[in-house]
């Protein structure tokens, strides 16, 4: 279905000179046909159901990670529909994520090493040409190349370990490389998955292999930024939550302790807005690789409530551009924190509650992600590791009271300026869910137990 939205989007744009932001809505309402579909096909939550010679598998694990997926492209792009100030609109924009978004559900899916390659450089190439579509800013130019160059490293990365996977087992069937790691329990085939791994990890950015991210998330304009630094990271560690199993848990802890150390210390010096989210997502991404190596639900509950945050500040963001009298650039009007004076007391109140929840003050939805990461660490007997989490968030908590001490002057100012009423009403909407997470948690936790059952 995707696909054939991309076809009737390229006839429609080659054969009309429409507004392009009547494009972005008729794309918009393709991707909601598309949640629906998906949505009527819950009852294909079969264990180890295959597709297309096994190439992929759809299962309890992976399925509700697609949902989250399309929900969370929808959501960013909305922003798109609707006409702002700093006018950065590319009548391509929308096809090219339409065209990410293919490879970003296809990733959990992935049942072939060789295959697994295909789609993740679906995935990549069309971020790098998204990061670069406004190739009159110079920045942007930059960072798409840079991304392209680290992408490639990591990519020979994956082909390499395949490689030697194939050597060993003689197959790249995921399935099949299970059931011969049951059998035979060679550590060869270890030793090669881990540089997939660390492949995957480099394409994340998170650390020690993060440096390009942050560069890259800087150069990008701030809408970009917003999409390109949580999409790819949940399309692929979905797919290492999805195959856990062969993976050494002990890589994924030295990753989670190196990802929360850099990620809580290197931001104290920083006033740069974009590099202090990036460095908050490396954070955030650093926690949810613990309950990926135990395969726990507190996953599921940890990432809805951090893609639900990180939207409502990109979001509250790019609306808080129109307020920008002196703009850094028109790709991005705001850069540092001290440019955070915005005119509307809820658009500020908004940020504040989401630096709140990245904290995880109750009851917000980042408390409860947290309590569950750390409850099911202690249940497996994982106490350092819950303890680390409870350190490096209180040090965390330095720069991001920072940027809400700045966004708390925004209260006192004596006039309240309005903002688009269609981006009013998609924050109003977010901001119920994001405000009464702690009511439907409880179902939403019943849910995923019986999903994974």
């Amino acid at each position: 279905m995707l696909f054939s939205i991309v076809i009737i989007l390229l006839i429609y744009i080659a054969f009309n000179h429409a507004n392009i932001y009547h494009i972005n809505r008729l794309a918009s309402l393709g991707l909601l046909y598309v949640l629906y579909l998906a949505y009527n096909s819950l009852d294909l939550r079969y264990s180890l159901y295959t597709v297309y010679n096994d190439w992929f598998k759809l299962n309890d694990t992976n399925i509700p990670l697609v949902y989250l997926q399309i929900l969370l492209v929808i959501f960013l792009l909305i922003y798109t529909t609707v006409k702002q100030r700093y006018d950065i609109s590319s009548i391509w924009i929308y096809l090219l994520i339409i065209i990410n978004l293919i490879g970003l559900i296809l990733f959990p899916m992935v049942n072939d090493l060789l295959l697994l390659y295909i789609i993740i450089e679906l995935q990549s190439y069309s971020l790098y040409i998204i990061t670069g579509v406004h190739h009159k800013s110079y920045n942007a130019t930059r960072g798409s190349m840079l991304y392209f160059v680290t992408g490639g490293i990591a990519s020979i990365g994956i082909l390499l370990s395949s490689y030697f996977v194939y050597n060993t087992v003689g197959s790249c069937n995921i399935t099949d490389i299970t059931n011969y790691y049951a059998i035979h329990n060679a550590s060869s085939l270890f030793d090669s998955l881990d540089i997939l791994v660390l492949a995957l990890i480099f394409k994340m950015g998170l650390a020690p292999l993060h440096s390009w991210s942050i560069a890259v998330y800087n150069y990008a304009p701030t809408y970009i930024t917003g999409y390109i630094s949580i999409v790819a990271k949940v399309s692929i560690l979905s797919w290492i939550y999805t195959n856990s199993n062969l993976i050494h848990s002990d890589l994924l802890i030295i990753v989670f302790y190196l990802s929360i150390i850099i990620a809580a210390y290197k931001p104290l010096f920083q006033v740069n807005f974009k590099t202090i989210l990036a460095y908050s997502g490396i954070l955030n991404f650093g926690y949810l690789l613990l309950p990926v190596c135990i395969q726990d639900p507190s996953y599921y509950i940890y990432i809805i409530q951090y893609v639900i945050t990180h939207i409502l500040i990109f979001l509250c963001l790019l609306t808080s551009n129109q307020f920008i009298t002196k703009p850094n650039s028109q790709w991005s009007p705001i850069v540092n924190v001290n440019q955070l004076v915005i005119p509307n007391k809820l658009l500020s109140l908004c940020l504040i509650l989401c630096f709140f929840s990245l904290i995880g003050i109750p009851p917000l939805p980042g408390f409860y992600g947290k309590f569950y990461i750390i409850q099911s660490l202690i249940k497996y007997n994982f106490t350092v590791e819950a303890i680390s989490i409870v350190i490096f968030s209180v040090i965390a908590t330095y720069y991001y009271a920072y940027v809400i001490k700045q966004l708390a002057t925004n209260l006192m100012i004596p006039y309240n300026l309005p903002i688009n009423k269609s981006l009013a009403l998609i924050i109003s909407i977010l901001l119920v869910f994001f405000i009464t997470y702690f009511v439907y948690i409880f179902n939403l936790l019943d849910v995923i137990t019986i999903i994974l059952s």
